[in-house]
């Protein structure tokens, strides 16, 4: 896979050797923009298929980095590599923040690709006011509702008000 596509599944790996800050300060704006599933452990990623195009993302400080490079060669091979190494947060969310800003979740501009368009479907979307009954079927996709309670009639404004009488016996059985 190249670095200028997207993939079908982007991973981002925060090195456990880090504090939460550095995910929830220094990565906030490139989980907002790009919403990678975010992962402590590479052997998740072991579990998808070749075929399948992969993404790590690991912001790791120096001396780590490294290791996850080989780690992730070693669990699937066909997966990119994509490390953000700084040995401070200030720096990592620099970096982090102008991926989100320039669209760039590898940190260059991706391929121009083609509009998605969704598939169209059988039965067009139509909100309707009653219960809808596709031809055929005989489900109803809607509970009708019951027939409407009648309202008592209001009480005379000179009647004297019904008093409430206790309960017999006690509430709880016995």
């Amino acid at each position: 896979m190249a670095q200028d596509t997207l993939p079908t599944y982007h991973f981002l790996l925060v090195a456990p050797n880090l504090g939460p800050e550095w995910l929830f300060d220094a990565a906030r704006a490139y989980w907002d923009r790009f919403r990678p599933t975010v992962i402590s452990d590479l052997r998740l990623v072991a579990f998808i298929p070749p075929p399948v195009s992969v993404s790590v993302t690991v912001l790791a400080r120096h001396d780590r980095a490294p290791a996850y490079g080989v780690e992730l060669a070693q669990l699937a091979p066909h997966a990119l590599f994509d490390p953000v190494v700084y040995d401070f947060i200030e720096d990592a969310q620099a970096a982090l923040d102008v991926r989100a800003q320039l669209n760039q979740p590898f940190g260059v501009p991706l391929r121009p690709t083609a509009t998605w368009t969704p598939a169209p479907t059988a039965i067009p979307f139509a909100p309707t006011a009653g219960p809808v009954v596709p031809q055929g079927s005989g489900f109803v996709t809607m509970t009708p509702s019951p027939e409407p309670t009648p309202t008592p009639p209001a009480p005379d404004a000179d009647a004297p008000p019904t008093p409430l009488s206790p309960t017999p016996g006690p509430v709880i059985g016995g």
